[in-house]
């Protein structure tokens, strides 16, 4: 274990000696004493809060053998950082092989990830080609035996939240609704994301992938991380700020993919903002726009970040498969370096090997919507 995260996380929230003993329980506590874990959780959760619990079953399901790969151990994880002046963001380029581990059913079922047999029978909601879905609980209760599930409300909604197996950053969970339905933005997604941020003390921020980046587009889910995104760096100057009332500013700075910023302490208020500009941004083009959501909190002050985004432009030269919301906040996951023979037309690897700051521009300017119409948003959000 990381004793120097722990004892920062622990120093930071003023964790009691009591939830000090109990973090480090569950963090060896066997998946197969599941009741145990959850009792414990619970338990941590009322004495500590949802910031601590949650980074203690995040390393139980490392240590455990579930997440394929601890973030915090850079074996075959490396990263490149590059430092942009005109927006003072320092981009994050990782290379990190172990995400392709999530493609590889054989070691998925060794380490018990997936199931070797599971009673197929039980399984609910099929999509048309008659795969379950990955996300609802009944399913990941039979198939994947690994995982661990805490129950969450959300603005009045049950979630359910679990550590992403395949994991981009460091306490990377997937936070899945409750009720099987399509992953599509609605209204509560802003206040969503700003319950779960409240709730965390600001310890974790909440990411939104709309249908740009979503890799299971049928079932709602939103993920979460302790990891500081580099877009959340952004310089704003007195020149970006388009409206500023009501405890709310909304600004536009420069960025390499258009984006807006909502700011204020008050976080109902904060997601209603962000919605008029996403339902604006949608209205525009209902077929095509679509948007990436990060909420985090800094002090007592709510941030949105909204990312426009086009259906029609997902995939950037040098990156393989949709850039998503990890890549628009700043941080771009490269994983895929195909063995050599394979008739491909990309290397991830080589694009990491060569990449500058010139590569980090060139992969956001190519998922940047060609209509930004910020005019016509202006005029909305004002």
């Amino acid at each position: 274990m990381n004793y120097k995260y722990i004892e920062d996380l622990h120093t930071k929230f003023a964790v009691p000696d009591e939830a000090k003993s109990l973090f480090e329980k569950i963090t060896k506590t066997p998946t197969e004493k599941r009741e145990d874990i959850l009792k414990d959780m619970d338990t941590l959760v009322k004495i500590a809060g949802w910031s601590t619990a949650l980074p203690a079953l995040y390393r139980q399901q490392v240590n455990s053998g579930f997440v394929l790969s601890d973030p915090l151990k850079l074996k075959h994880k490396t990263n490149k950082e590059f430092y942009d002046p005109d927006t003072d963001i320092t981009f994050r380029l990782q290379w990190n092989p172990d995400r392709e581990l999530r493609k590889d059913h054989r070691h998925l079922t060794e380490r018990g990830v997936i199931a070797i047999h599971s009673d197929d029978t039980h399984f609910v909601n099929r999509d048309n080609n008659g795969i379950p879905c990955y996300l609802c609980k009944a399913n990941i209760d039979t198939q994947n035996p690994g995982e661990i599930l805490l129950a969450m409300e959300l603005v009045g909604k049950t979630f359910y939240l679990g550590a992403n197996f395949a994991p981009i950053t460091n306490n990377h969970f997937t936070i899945m609704s409750a009720k099987h339905k399509p992953q599509r933005y609605h209204e509560d997604i802003p206040r969503i994301l700003n319950d779960f941020v409240d709730l965390t003390e600001g310890h974790f921020r909440t990411l939104f992938n709309g249908l740009a980046g979503a890799s299971i587009e049928g079932h709602e889910h939103l993920q979460a991380t302790t990891e500081r995104l580099p877009i959340e760096q952004i310089r704003i100057q007195d020149k970006d700020v388009i409206y500023q009332r009501d405890d709310i500013s909304v600004s536009r700075p420069k960025y390499y993919v258009p984006l807006w910023l909502v700011e204020g302490e008050n976080k109902a208020k904060g997601a209603i903002a962000a919605d008029r500009i996403i339902r604006a941004w949608h209205s525009l083009n209902a077929l095509n726009h679509t948007v990436n959501i990060i909420s985090s909190k800094f002090g007592d002050v709510f941030r949105i970040f909204v990312i426009l985004r086009d259906k029609r432009k997902l995939s950037a030269r040098g990156k393989k498969g949709a850039m998503g919301v990890f890549e628009t906040g700043g941080d771009i996951v490269l994983s895929y370096g195909p063995t050599i023979g394979e008739n491909k037309q990309i290397n991830e690897e080589h694009t990491f090997e060569k990449a500058s700051l010139e590569t980090i521009k060139e992969l956001l300017k190519d998922i940047s919507p060609e209509e930004r119409s910020c005019s016509v948003l202006a005029d909305v959000i004002s």
